[in-house]
């Protein structure tokens, strides 16, 4: 609580509404990171771990998984892959078997354990962000989304721009 304290006195030397609303923004980002990151260590989990559970359950019934279209999904490297996926092989979550079609290929499949905890985490997450979330009423929430969209589009384009250009020369 007191690191959240922290982030939420640290940026007063700002005045400009684009700049505080930059600030403020990432003072926010730093805060939810800060509670999601304690969200999931409930349950001895990255968001990241989690992330590949989630991609692992949804396609679980479908086609195997291979590691390297994980890492394609969530745009990782293999080395991050195959060390989340020791991890969650050492909880019991997941389970490597070669493929059968090309025995260099390693699939990855969702155990019945990992599946729970999916479950068990999703239900959890619903009343968590629920809870988080509650200080806006319904239809700020809705706006919102729909000013982050907004603001993430703009993002994109601007990334497409040259910084100079944006600054100007100095």
């Amino acid at each position: 609580m007191e690191r959240l304290e922290k982030l939420s006195e640290s940026y007063d030397w700002i005045e400009q509404i684009a700049g505080r609303t930059v600030i403020e923004f990432l003072k926010t980002k730093d805060m939810l990171e800060e509670v999601h990151d304690r969200f999931f260590e409930q349950y001895d989990l990255s968001n990241t771990k989690f992330n590949i559970l989630v991609i692992l359950y949804r396609g679980h019934k479908e086609e195997p998984m291979y590691m390297s279209q994980i890492g394609e999904r969530m745009l990782l490297s293999n080395a991050n892959i195959t060390g989340l996926t020791d991890r969650l092989e050492k909880q019991a979550f997941v389970r490597r078997v070669r493929s059968s079609e090309d025995r260099r290929k390693i699939v990855i499949e969702i155990t019945k354990k990992g599946v729970q905890c999916v479950e068990k985490v999703i239900d959890d997450y619903i009343v968590w962000s629920e809870r988080l979330m509650s200080p806006l009423e319904i239809s700020e929430k809705k706006k919102f989304v729909e000013i982050l969209t907004k603001l993430q589009l703009g993002i994109m384009e601007m990334e497409k721009e040259n910084l100079e250009d944006i600054i100007g020369r100095r």
